[in-house]
């Protein structure tokens, strides 16, 4: 099952919901991003999500104002369903992310 988001700002609606297909699905304000947000406060290669082998990762390609996941500045995270990513005036919740792993299973 490929990850989902649901995107939401102020400066759109309704949120869209999106599937991100596997490998890198680039963020931001460049015509080539397969996420393009439209918000000056975004950098035209602001990051990305990466998605192998059931692991969604969100990452910050050095961007002036950052990516944050439920409210803290992260530079990479893993993501799972329910997590929050704040990027400019977007908020984009994971509908399904991450699969955890048999170990990590009680």
């Amino acid at each position: 099952m490929l990850p989902e988001i649901l995107v939401r700002s102020d400066l759109q609606s309704p949120p869209r919901a999106i599937q991100l297909e596997r490998g890198c699905t680039a963020i931001g304000r460049g015509p080539s991003s397969g996420l393009f947000l439209s918000d000056p406060s975004i950098s035209r290669d602001h990051g990305s999500f990466n998605y192998y082998i059931g692991l969604l990762m969100v990452e910050d390609h050095d961007s002036t104002n950052g990516i944050f996941v439920n409210g803290r500045r992260v530079k990479r995270q893993v993501l799972y369903a329910g997590d929050q990513v704040s990027v400019g005036s977007f908020e984009i919740v994971v509908k399904s992310g991450s699969v955890p792993s048999v170990e990590t299973q009680d």
